[in-house]
């Protein structure tokens, strides 16, 4: 396997660093893509084509929803499969159209990992049958969704936003790849609750996901440790080289 990174922010750079320290049997890293890259160098370059050049088989994109707009189709139409983190940009369908008919025409795969939540396979399996509801509700430190002056005046928690995920992923694009996720696995981004939440007691990301259907009921909290960017958690490094991993094995668990 051999892996291009698009961003080398905390994310991307973690990725990398961890393949070149071969915790990925038979897997390598092969480059960056920067954007505005002013001096290539070995491992960042500014171009798709120098890129895709370096023949990847898989692309990792860990550099929010602008580049899932302008690398995406080519990625998957070279025949590599695209590893999506900013998922909120497949809320657009015009997008997902686009992207799903080059990944068919070249026979590659989007890979959606699991970030920084858990229970998408539940909530897929119950997809499948009589699912009813799904609410996810993100409780992120104030300085993430709020302006400078108006997270440090903010004593007690605000929600910012209550409504469907589609709303959501357009209001906050940065931060709501989690509700985007349970809303691809579940009912979709139109018919997926969500609710944003700045609270002032937290210096970590919360993510509580609800799911109410024919199966029964799903209650899942996580307490997710940030990452240097107080906007990404930190298990996020650890769901891609997980996606990875099961993108080989003979045996695959569901995330």
């Amino acid at each position: 396997m051999r892996v291009a990174v698009v961003g080398a922010g905390t994310i991307g750079s973690a990725v990398a660093t961890r393949l070149r320290d071969g915790e990925l049997d038979g897997a390598s890293f092969v480059g960056f893509l920067v954007r505005n890259c002013p001096d290539p160098a070995d491992d960042r370059l500014g171009d798709i084509d120098d890129l895709l050049a370096r023949a990847p088989t898989v692309v990792v994109e860990a550099a929010g929803a602008t580049a899932v707009h302008e690398c995406g189709e080519r990625v998957l139409a070279a025949g590599c499969d695209l590893v999506c983190l900013s998922v909120a940009a497949l809320a657009d369908g015009e997008l997902m159209q686009r992207l799903g008919s080059a990944a068919r025409g070249a026979g590659a795969r989007i890979l959606v990992p699991s970030g920084a939540i858990g229970g998408l396979d539940v909530i897929a399996a119950a997809a499948a049958g009589d699912l009813e509801e799904v609410v996810v509700e993100q409780r992120k430190p104030p300085g993430v969704l709020l302006g400078e002056q108006e997270a440090a005046a903010l004593a007690e928690p605000l929600t910012v936003y209550d409504g469907s995920v589609a709303g959501a992923v357009v209001r906050y694009p940065k931060s709501t790849n989690v509700a985007a996720a349970v809303a691809l696995a579940g009912l979709g981004f139109e018919h997926t609750r969500a609710r944003v939440v700045a609270d002032p007691a937290l210096t970590a990301n919360v993510a509580v996901v609800t799911a109410v259907g024919g199966f029964g009921r799903l209650s899942l909290m996580l307490e997710n440790v940030v990452s240097a960017n107080p906007r990404t958690s930190a298990i996020v490094a650890d769901s891609v080289l997980a996606t990875l991993r099961r993108s080989v094995e003979e045996i695959v668990v569901p995330a």
